[in-house]
């Protein structure tokens, strides 16, 4: 997610309504529905966007690790930085009033985004639990 920020100044996932995290917005995260959208993409090459799709792979097991981010082709050959005109400052410097806020509703979402609520059903008491485990490490 940082990597594709740095890339074009605002993150894969957003919120149809304008707030920081939002239902739909989870949702998006979940299912790995992201895009590169042209002016900021149009400029940043093919490897480069194979790399943030590997790193943003929702299935761990298929996830690239940080060897096979080492060996990517778009880290491992470009040792030199080229000068790509990159839009991130001019997006970043655009919105610059805003990010207090979303700063503060970041921080808030995060707090609730690990548990997805509406996927939680009833737990069970750990006190009436019959789980081994558990009954060893109350004696």
């Amino acid at each position: 997610v940082i990597m594709y920020i740095l890339l074009c100044g605002y993150p894969p996932f957003y919120s149809n309504h304008g707030a920081a995290i939002s239902p739909g917005m989870k949702k998006r995260i979940r299912n790995g529905q992201y895009e590169f959208p042209n002016p900021e993409w149009s400029r940043v090459s093919q490897d480069a966007k194979d790399l943030i799709r590997g790193l943003l792979c929702t299935d761990p097991d298929k996830r690239l690790d940080i060897q096979q981010v080492a060996a990517n082709k778009w880290v491992a050959e470009n040792t030199l930085v080229p000068q790509t005109p990159l839009m991130s400052a001019r997006v970043l410097r655009e919105e610059e009033d805003v990010w207090m806020d979303v700063q503060e509703e970041m921080t808030n979402a995060l707090a609730t985004m690990r548990v997805d609520y509406e996927q939680v059903t009833n737990l069970k008491n750990l006190g009436q639990s019959n789980n081994a485990l558990i009954n060893r490490r109350r004696r």
